[in-house]
């Protein structure tokens, strides 16, 4: 596996996670990792949403599971995370920071693994979690797209990573999985 895609959401990050599965292929051949910002007891309630749409296995992650491709895997809501070797695992860090899990942290670790190969996408969120990691992504040679301001509940997270100059693709929110799977082929 050489390739991989890393999504960090926040505000109305739930809506545009299930539409962006709805239009992706079950047989992605990449994992997923999915860092949206939300309460620890709503992480399995993600996990279900997200699972009854017949796209890729989805589930919530565990403390030092190894990643597999044509599978999404959902931060727990009282983790960050950062990928270890072998594997690579995902190691989850219990916080209890405002904002968790960090898109920063999680894009970072990401793109130091899988360099060029890293995907990053920033969907609808408040604040400006993110643009540290895809400073990262693009340093390391990945992409980074970012969900429109027309199509985003709130454009904070996509509009400080264009205002840094670091997205690659601004797109409506609708066109964003059929470029994911251009990417990955």
């Amino acid at each position: 596996m050489n390739k991989i895609i890393v999504i960090g959401s926040s505000t109305g990050g739930p809506n545009a996670l299930e539409e962006l599965f709805k239009q992706l292929p079950a047989d992605l051949p990449v994992s997923i990792l999915i860092a949206q910002h939300l309460p620890f007891s709503f992480t399995q309630m993600l996990v279900d949403r997200l699972s009854c749409l017949e796209c890729l296995k989805v589930s919530t992650v565990k403390n030092n599971e190894i990643i597999k491709p044509g599978h999404a895997y959902v931060i727990p809501g009282n983790s960050h995370f950062f990928l270890s070797d072998p594997g690579p695992r995902i190691t989850l860090l219990l916080t209890d920071d405002l904002q968790k899990p960090s898109v920063d942290m999680g894009f970072t670790s990401v793109a130091e693994h899988f360099g060029p190969g890293t995907i990053g996408v920033v969907l609808s969120g408040m604040g400006n979690d993110g643009a540290i990691g895809a400073k990262a992504v693009k340093q390391l040679g990945g992409k980074i797209l970012v969900q429109d301001e027309a199509t985003s509940v709130i454009f904070g997270m996509p509009k400080k990573v264009i205002e840094a100059g670091l997205a690659d693709e601004i797109l409506p929110l609708h066109k964003i999985a059929k470029r994911l799977v251009e990417l990955v082929k």
